[in-house]
């Protein structure tokens, strides 16, 4: 047969199957009882889920929300989860009732035959009960069992073994420590002044010589107890608390001891030795910067020259009681230097190589005076040997902190003479400007022309009533002279040199202040600044002390102020002018 014919046929076959398949799916149609499929098709579900409308829930979210808010479902929660905690035993009529239930439902089916043979380890047990048979101590020892619970079903199933002793499993430094964390043990590894008797009746704890007795039945019932309050929250984590609580205090205490001993070691207000010189220093400091380097007297007309006399008379006087002042710091920071020095243990250099005599330096006030106390040489014996490289480490770090001591006084010096600079140049400022402010108007100046004036004295005396002082207010500070020539009208002093006297003034002011040195340079403190070592000066690394000329220049605010009084202003100065002569 050929290929051709074989393929005409099973094309006939195929398409007498399909009509006649036609043929019955008409009749089926047109005759009920003819023959059709009893069941949906997969196909015609899909088709006809198609084609049915898409249900949409309005509020999913709230459908949800009011079912979990349901008492059913909340008391349905709270049942399983007692359940699951332990804390709720299921009961027998419940599981009776839900076990009826499931049978009426559902309809129990044969079990499948295996087709392989089980096993003989399926057939076993899945996990035996551990055994609690003891025959020796020694057994239980190795065990190494802490449960209180199974140490009681020991006691109580091995009645071979008479009583057993125990201890704390961890030590009670551990965060794992606990009164029932227990451990058996023999009777040379107990700890005599603390450890426990376990009996089938009575357990026994022995503790620094005192005993106490409990039945076992209690102790059982207290270590249930102790068991449910350790699953509080406050309670299992005391121990971690108190373990962080101890590593807390005991690591802020550790730096609070070592801020004290710093600031102990690098204060010198905390330092006996040099606490009071720091105070007495301040306090000379305090009442000095009460002193004024201008001086100008209320209700006197003054010629520039005159002017600038009086202020060079007021600071020489200044001066000397600068000096003065310096001399009596002087001899409180070497005092209390020496002092502490010796404290730590070294003889200061001048004892030795210059000797001391009895000092008085008389104060900033008359009854003040200042005895700085001689001490022998022999007290102190000679200079030591050579000293060994710690000692010498020693005494230069001593002297080094009495450098830096030294360096102290100098900035509170220097800041009391900047601080008595800035406020003598703002008084005379404040002086001037106050002078201009009550220049009469020029309406008034005009009147004079036509008025009598009166004659003005060139200085009046205080007085104590409130008109002659406002009088007094309206005087004129300054004289000075209005040459009239024919082609020139000339002012003596001219405005020229009033600035230069008033600038001369001010600079004067500030060389006043200039004039005290620092101490740190000072050859009276080169026993602590220069320290004599194994008979070798050391080497001055301490500089020359804070600089006041440095700090004038970097001062805005007094460069402001010397600045308003130096610039030339002729309006300023011709309003100044109160009293003219002429001269022909």
């Amino acid at each position: 047969m050929s290929f051709n014919q074989t393929h005409s046929q099973n094309c006939l076959t195929v398409t007498a199957v399909v009509f006649n398949v036609i043929i019955r799916l008409v009749f089926s149609a047109a005759n009920p009882q003819g023959l059709k499929f009893i069941h949906n098709t997969k196909s015609q579900e899909r088709t006809r889920r198609r084609q049915q409308p898409i249900k949409l829930e309005p509020l999913p979210l709230l459908k949800v929300y009011q079912h979990h808010k349901q008492p059913e479902y909340i008391y349905q929660k709270n049942r399983e989860h007692l359940l699951a905690c332990g804390l709720l035993q299921p009961s027998p009529s419940a599981e009776k009732r839900k076990w009826s239930a499931t049978s009426k439902v559902l309809t129990p089916t044969p079990p499948k035959q295996l087709r392989t043979a089980l096993k003989p380890s399926a057939c076993k047990s899945s996990a035996s009960p551990p055994s609690y048979v003891f025959n020796e101590t020694e057994d239980v020892i190795k065990a190494n069992i802490t449960d209180p619970l199974k140490i009681i079903k020991i006691i109580c199933e091995n009645k071979n073994l008479g009583f057993l002793y125990m201890t704390p499993a961890v030590p009670k430094s551990s965060i794992k420590y606990d009164t029932f964390n227990l451990k058996i043990v023999s009777y040379d590894c107990i700890n005599k002044n603390d450890y426990y008797t376990i009996s089938q009746k009575a357990v026994i704890h022995t503790c620094d010589g005192e005993v106490e007795f409990m039945q076992l039945d209690r102790w059982e019932q207290e270590y249930l107890y102790h068991k449910t309050f350790t699953k509080i929250p406050i309670f299992a984590i005391f121990c971690k608390l108190k373990s962080f609580t101890e590593w807390r205090k005991n690591v802020r205490s550790k730096k609070i001891s070592g801020c004290r001993k710093a600031l102990q070691e690098n204060l010198f207000i905390v330092n006996c030795s040099l606490r009071p010189a720091v105070l007495n220093v301040q306090e000379m400091c305090y009442r000095i910067s009460d002193m004024g380097l201008c001086r100008i007297e209320k209700g006197y007309t003054y010629t520039l020259e005159e002017f600038r006399s009086t202020q060079f008379k007021q600071l020489d006087e200044v001066a000397s009681r600068l000096a003065e002042f310096r001399e009596l710091a002087k001899e409180v920071v070497r005092s209390a230097c020496r002092t502490a020095l010796l404290e730590s243990g070294f003889t200061p250099d001048d004892y030795f190589y210059a000797p001391e005599q009895v000092t008085m330096v008389t104060g900033l006030a008359a009854s003040s005076l200042l005895v700085v106390p001689h001490f022998e040489r022999e007290l102190y014996g000679e200079a030591a040997d050579k000293m060994t490289y710690t000692e010498q480490a020693n005494k230069r770090s001593q002297c080094k902190r009495l450098t830096c001591f030294i360096r102290l006084a100098d900035y509170l010096i220097v800041n009391t003479m900047h601080v008595l600079a800035v406020k003598s140049v703002t008084t005379l400022l404040n002086y001037l400007t106050d002078k201009l402010k009550r220049t009469p108007a020029v309406d008034v100046i005009q009147k004079w022309n036509t008025e009598e004036k009166p004659e003005v004295s060139e200085k009046k005396a205080a007085s104590g009533t409130a008109g002659q002082d406002e009088e007094e207010s309206f005087l004129p500070m300054f004289l000075t002279e209005l040459i009239l020539e024919i082609h020139a009208l000339l002012f003596a002093p001219s405005l020229d040199d009033f600035q230069e006297g008033i600038a001369d003034i001010v600079s004067q002011f500030q060389e006043t202040m200039l004039s005290v040195p620092n101490l740190v340079p000072d050859q009276y403190f080169d026993a602590f600044t220069r320290p004599i070592i194994n008979n070798k000066i050391e080497e001055k690394v301490c500089g020359e002390g804070p600089s006041l000329s440095t700090m004038f220049k970097d001062d805005k605010h007094l460069q402001a102020i010397i600045q308003q009084i130096k610039v030339p202003n002729s309006f300023t100065f011709r309003f100044f002018i109160f009293d003219n002569t002429l001269i022909n």
